[in-house]
């Protein structure tokens, strides 16, 4: 039976940062707080917070966190004294353990369950997240490497170890930039503020997306395109002054995957849970729903309907009017009763959707995708 480990390595002086890392807030709790949180969220019970700098008021939130306190006396000699702390607090029945500093905290929780489970599968030395063909944190090491661990000199750190085991590692390609962003100055900090569990990909993110899942050009050129409509009408929506501003790279981050499934039976289904399995909520409800969607007349038009709309404004790479889109589906289906009856049902919930926009906007949605697309 696998049973898994954290050693979190949060013993350092956060000179370059200028506070101390582990207590910064962020998204709700701190640096720590997140890091823990994250494996037991995976169920990953035994997280050992090693302390050094400001022992006891790190030891403290680590206790209040949930994880327990290992104290490295020697913490100034560096991270692989907080490593080898660490692992000679690990229980016997252990079978393997993640290692992430404490300013590494953006990890998402989808990542780690995604690496547990390639872990038990295929039970490598060691398993690391790769994002964009980077090797990230945290890896999962196998408890058979404890030895070379425990016995290493220190030179080069923990990755010289691990360098050395590189025949028996595997990799595991994640749609996380988080596990590749490390928190040491107060830029990279304040950076890391605002996209905090923020439920849609990034560029680079959708670069991942559509890499591991081998997403056609032809589908990728479409969700660029949807992508600038959409930003262009979050753009006229928020110039009249809307109450609650719609969040532009909410909409990018949503158009450029809404089809992510295509290709397959029942794509906004299939890529609902692919975003859903990478940690992306907002973006895998729109790719469920963009087939159809309706506004009542009392809900705001919000980030979802920005996509919904600019999507049906594109066929290809190219602007169409509305209605276009529908017909076509009803030359290929109209001679099935039921079928057409449904498109048409959408087609008039799409018409209720574009008029609420023009209103909204004071313009013509169709004439915005036209002024983008050319």
């Amino acid at each position: 039976m696998t049973k898994l480990a954290a050693i979190i390595p949060a013993a350092g002086f956060s000179s370059r940062m200028g506070r101390l890392k582990p207590l910064l807030s962020l998204g709700g709790g701190t640096m720590l707080s997140r890091c823990v949180d994250l494996f037991r969220a995976n169920d990953v019970e035994r997280i050992f917070v090693v302390t050094g700098n400001r022992a006891k008021e790190v030891g403290a939130a680590a206790e209040r966190a949930g994880a327990v306190a290992v104290h490295n006396a020697g913490f100034e000699q560096g991270m692989f004294s907080s490593v080898l702390t660490g692992v000679k607090a690990l229980p016997d029945d252990v079978t393997g353990f993640f290692v992430l500093p404490v300013d590494i905290p953006l990890v998402r929780r989808e990542t780690v369950a995604r690496i547990i489970k390639v872990f038990k599968r295929t039970k490598p030395a060691i398993l690391y997240p790769r994002f964009l063909g980077e090797r990230g944190h945290p890896p999962l090491i196998s408890r058979t490497l404890e030895p070379d661990i425990l016995s290493h000199d220190g030179s080069g750190g923990l990755r010289t170890v691990l360098e050395r085991r590189d025949a028996d590692a595997g990799d595991l390609d994640v749609a996380d930039g988080g596990t590749v962003c490390d928190l040491d100055n107060p830029a990279d900090y304040e950076r890391a503020l605002s996209p905090v569990d923020k439920g849609f990909p990034t560029d680079e993110e959708c670069d991942q997306l559509w890499e591991m899942y081998d997403v056609p050009e032809t589908v990728i050129a479409h969700c660029r395109a949807v992508s600038r409509v959409g930003e262009a009408l979050c753009d006229r929506l928020n110039r009249r002054g809307r109450g609650c501003p719609l969040d532009p790279a909410m909409v990018r981050g949503a158009a450029l995957t809404h089809d992510i499934g295509k290709g397959t039976r029942h794509h906004e289904v299939v890529g609902e849970e692919r975003l859903r399995e990478h940690g992306f909520p907002f973006a895998a409800e729109v790719a469920l729903e963009h087939f159809d969607m309706s506004l009542g007349p009392d809900e705001p038009v919000a980030e979802r309907e920005v996509v919904f709309l600019a999507d049906k404004l594109v066929r290809g790479v190219k602007p169409v009017p509305l209605e276009s889109r529908y017909l076509e589906k009803i030359e290929l289906f109209g001679h099935e009763p039921d079928v057409k009856q449904a498109i048409l049902g959408r087609l008039e919930r799409a018409r209720a959707m574009l008029a609420r926009f023009d209103r909204e906007m004071g313009i013509s949605a169709e004439q915005v995708a036209r002024e983008v697309l050319g």
